[in-house]
């Protein structure tokens, strides 16, 4: 049972006003990936054999330059550009997190090592609104806020007492319990983190996440889970074939995919937890790139080519009640990703000559164009806090990470000269970015903040790692 002091409710409105935020419920689908619109460009010439050629550098160029390839403003003809506040513009809280004490259990390190301490530490520097300090002596700024916890055994059941405390008077901002299997536990840290970071924030944090990927370490591309922090990574499917393209439904109870192991390209979901692999479209000809409704309707979106163009449908998780949504019978549609709301959705496709990306209504109305990049767009991601998307654009033979608002203003751009990047995927917070990035011969899957800063690395598993997509919040 959480128990929250009298002054919580201050100071969350102190927190709203002090990082100009409030507090966004809801989650978001998944993401889908690998090159997907030149997985269906490529699908269509050569059949199932191009997934193994369908990387982005397999695209011709068809123009390269970032000078001039803005969005330009209709008064200045200047290119628009503005700045995100994600990590900037505020000072940090700081934070001490205390030693745990521990009461009819015994102290332990979790499996790779880490203190208990140490991870909760780890999580609440990552959320980029705290500087963390430890209770080793080395205090820096005193802290504002203290975090403490002790694990309690009783009556044959483990429990993490979780505290936020005031550090001037030591009274408590609020306390909670969290279930413990064998001490300590990695997700009851997670959970708590989470908790602190919406106390003292107004938003919730994404610790408690987990990323879908594909990686091919077994010789076939299949889907692996990894927490957000890079540990208990875990395979989801074992078919032998080539899985790709992971979307987690709103709720994180499932996650949708492509699969070639009955020979054609279908969609397929998985409940996470149970091995088992449901088919939902199994039509001929391209079934690929889906993306569920975030609003919770259990709808999928997905190209198919079954009527001989690949173009957008709408249906449900079993397949069926399938509406068409593009009509563009000279191009390809594809790589959809929903708004918050659920009411437009964003897409790439070619009908210019170029592939960048457009957005319409829910019901395929209202189709305008977002990005005008010399060269080529690609998978976009809306963020779960509606106020941007996150894409992959070539620019001067490389492919970088951008955001832009909604509408396909300010443009901004995340990356230059650290070579290729794929597939970004938003965390549930809005605040961070995963995706996918070239090291020598093989991807590896990266983090970094809305604004380009704090990159790290997030996998070291052999062979790729790519496809990423974020979780909902997986309480």
């Amino acid at each position: 049972m959480t128990k929250v002091n009298s002054g919580t409710a201050a100071r969350w409105a102190l927190a709203q006003i002090r990082f100009g935020r409030f507090f966004r419920g809801g989650g978001r689908g998944g993401s889908w990936g690998l090159g997907s619109f030149v997985l269906g460009s490529l699908l269509l010439a050569l059949g199932a054999v191009g997934i193994a050629a369908a990387q982005p550098d397999d695209v011709e160029e068809t123009g390269s330059g970032f000078e001039g390839a803005l969005p330009v403003d209709p008064v200045t003809g200047q290119p628009t550009e503005i700045d995100f506040e994600i990590t900037k513009g505020f000072t940090k809280t700081s934070v001490l997190v205390r030693e745990f004490d521990y009461d009819g259990a015994q102290r332990r390190l979790l499996a790779r090592g880490e203190s208990p301490e140490q991870v909760l530490a780890q999580d609440l520097e990552f959320s980029d609104f705290f500087s963390v300090q430890r209770e080793d002596g080395r205090r820096g700024t005193p802290a504002e806020t203290v975090v403490y916890a002790r694990v309690v055994s009783r009556f044959g059941k483990v429990v993490l007492q979780g505290q936020l405390l005031e550090s001037a008077t030591g009274d408590v901002i609020f306390e909670s319990e969290y279930p413990l299997g064998d001490p300590p536990d990695r997700w009851a840290l997670h959970a708590f983190s989470d908790d602190v970071v919406l106390y003292l924030t107004g938003e919730a944090g994404v610790a408690s996440t987990r990323i879908a990927f594909v990686g091919n370490a077994t010789g076939s591309k299949e889907v692996y889970l990894v927490d957000y922090d890079g540990a208990r990574l875990s395979r989801v499917t074992s078919l032998g074939s080539i899985t790709i393209s992971p979307a987690w439904s709103a709720e994180g109870k499932y996650i949708a995919c492509t699969t070639f192991a009955s020979g054609n390209p279908d969609l397929a979901k998985i409940e996470v937890g149970d091995p088992e692999v449901v088919a939902i479209s199994t039509r001929q000809g391209i079934n690929s790139a889906p993306e569920w409704d975030p609003a919770g309707s259990g709808d999928i979106i997905a190209a198919l080519s079954y009527e001989g163009n690949t173009e957008l449908y709408r249906m449900n998780s079993n397949g069926g009640d399938l509406h068409r949504l593009t009509f563009e019978p000279n191009s390809i549609e594809t790589s959809a990703t929903f708004s918050p709301s659920g009411g437009q959705i964003a897409f790439v496709s070619d009908r210019t000559g170029q592939t960048q990306i457009y957005i319409m209504d829910a019901d395929g109305a209202n189709v305008r164009r977002l990005t005008y990049l010399n060269g080529y767009c690609d998978s976009p991601d809306w963020s779960p806090k509606g106020d941007s998307i996150v894409f992959v654009g070539r620019v001067d033979g490389a492919f970088d990470l951008f955001t832009m608002a909604a509408d396909g203003t300010n443009l901004r751009r995340l990356s230059s000269g650290e070579g290729n990047h794929e597939n970004p995927s938003w965390a549930a917070d809005g605040r961070h970015i995963v995706y996918a990035k070239r090291d020598g011969n093989d991807r590896r899957l990266f983090i970094t903040a809305a604004d380009g800063s704090g990159k790290r690395q997030l996998t070291w598993s052999r062979g790729d790692q790519y496809n990423p997509a974020w979780s909902p919040p997986l309480r």
